[in-house]
């Protein structure tokens, strides 16, 4: 038992009525003490209900009323209760509405006027002072060293007898940081807004250092070959494959070797925000090598763009050899105000040669040797709360690809994937929903590569099945001596399909750990 908690849930109670319009609440706290436990009694006497009769707004002369509020309207309006907390709500709405236009100096006062027949019944005035418009004289760049104007022009997206809003000089602000080549930002006015209607814009920035050099090196000893510890095997691209009492013993070797690791990022590239990174990675199992190039503006447009480039080879895992080659190019824009829908365009080359599989059963012959070559557009909407951990909001992407053997592709398909999820707070608890869709399709005579064909069951997808383990599956016989017949065993190997349906609702409850 807490003395502040009890003052607090009081505290709290009283605030959930005057928010309901009632005024005169009181909350009166009984304790019963019957060491070692006690009961706690809250009495509550409501009083009568205050309720709005009628809202006005004056002196709103040039932004018109539907302007004002959201789409949905006033917090407050005729026949609901009285709330203060509402009420100021509604203030900083229409002021934050004057402030976006070049309103700087405008004032909103909010009154309310008691019934003399009976106070419980309000009339709600929001009285607005306009006061002067102010615009941009013109737009004054300080700090570039590098950085083009146009870049920092065209980012901050305010220009010469536009209204000096608010508003826009903070996502200026914000999208001057996102290009990723600034310390800071700033952009505001000049001088303090008083009586002009015309002011200069600065925007000051400081350039952050153009070069970074990641670097780590050592020594690494890997015990190659005996039985996979984890009991799984992964193969690039394909589903992994539980290996349940099966096992598999290569001959064993001990490599070492020295190991390192060594990324160059280069930002500003151009003076146009472009950034453009390569790192290496060399040991005597594993070579890769990634290349990236960023553009904020393809074209000078309002499209991102984004070139990798990669190539690997390992022999990490001692069932295989993989050689793995993978080039895209993405085009990528928010379109919408509310910034929560993205559009993205992109090609993607892809290739994966597998030699040396230890177990070819596993792997059939036309996966071991796959190309992909294609055109893809996808369409996505996020308003969630916190994507990692979702409480509120909906996420929904649509993806429509193809891969034409025209292109290079060694398998002519194409692809539809749609999923929609919904999540909704519920008393502390999180009402999580998802349906996905997925179509495949194969042109002609060709096929889909198990690579691109749909997979479920695990944690994200169905709870109670093996990871990738609910679609259809093909028995392979394992053997870690296949002169002994006692030694093999046989696992499952999915194979994925052409179609996926997939349906959840699920109520979460977060664990106080």
């Amino acid at each position: 038992f807490s003395q502040k908690l009890l003052q607090k849930s009081v505290s709290d109670i009283e605030a959930l009525y005057r928010d309901s319009g009632y005024e005169n609440i009181k909350v009166i706290p009984e304790v019963i003490d019957h060491e070692p436990e006690i009961d706690v009694t809250f009495q509550i006497n409501e009083g009568p209900q205050t309720v709005v009769d009628a809202l006005n707004v004056e002196g709103n002369q040039n932004i018109a009323l539907d302007q004002l509020h959201a789409s949905e309207g006033f917090s407050l309006r005729s026949g609901a209760p009285f709330s203060p907390r509402r009420m100021a709500d509604d203030r900083s709405h229409i002021l934050a509405a004057y402030l976006d236009r070049g309103y700087l100096n405008a004032e909103v006062n909010a009154s309310i006027n008691r019934h003399a027949d009976d106070p419980h019944q309000v009339d709600v005035t929001y009285k607005v002072t306009e006061n002067q418009q102010v615009h941009v004289s013109q737009v004054v760049y300080l700090g570039e060293k590098r950085t083009r104007k146009s870049l920092i022009a065209k980012t901050v997206g305010i220009g010469p007898e536009a209204p000096l809003s608010q508003g826009k000089l903070l996502e200026a602000e914000s999208e001057l940081y996102n290009l990723g080549v600034f310390d800071w930002s700033s952009v505001g006015p000049r001088r303090p807004i008083t009586t002009q209607q015309d002011e200069e814009a600065v925007v000051k920035v400081h350039e952050s250092k153009r070069n970074t050099i990641t670097y780590g090196f050592g020594l690494e000893i890997s015990r190659r070959g005996g039985n996979i510890p984890s009991g799984t095997l992964a193969v690039p691209g394909l589903p992994t494959l539980g290996l349940g009492k099966a096992k598999i013993v290569p001959s064993e070797k001990t490599f070492v070797s020295p190991r390192g690791s060594v990324e160059f990022t280069r930002r500003n590239l151009r003076g146009l925000g472009e950034t453009g990174a390569i790192s290496v990675l060399l040991a005597r199992l594993d070579q890769r090598l990634i290349a990236t190039y960023t553009d904020p503006h393809f074209r000078g447009s309002k499209w991102k763009s984004l070139f990798s480039l990669s190539g690997e080879r390992t022999t990490e895992n001692p069932l295989f050899t993989a050689r793995l080659g993978d080039a895209s190019w993405q085009l990528e824009r928010i379109i919408n105000r509310a910034k929560t829908t993205t559009a993205q365009f992109r090609y993607h080359y892809g290739q994966t040669n597998l030699s040396q599989v230890l177990v070819p059963q596993i792997v059939l012959p036309e996966d071991q040797h796959v190309r992909l070559s294609g055109f893809s557009a996808a369409l996505i909407h996020d308003t969630r709360d916190k994507p990692l951990d979702a409480h509120n909001g909906r996420y929904a992407t649509l993806n429509i690809s193809t891969n034409p053997k025209v292109l290079g592709s060694s398998a002519g398909f194409a692809k539809l994937f749609g999923q929609y999820a919904y999540y909704r707070p519920v008393h502390g608890i999180v009402w999580a929903n998802s349906i996905r869709l997925g179509l495949t399709e194969a042109f002609g005579t060709s096929h889909v590569p198990t690579s691109e064909r749909f997979f479920s069951g695990g944690g994200t997808s169905l709870r109670g099945f093996p990871t990738d383990s609910a679609g259809p599956q093909r028995t392979v016989t394992v053997c870690s001596n296949p002169a002994d017949k006692s030694t093999c065993d046989f696992i499952r190997v999915p194979v994925g399909g052409n179609q996926l349906f997939i349906l959840n609702s699920e109520l979460r409850i977060p664990l106080p750990l």
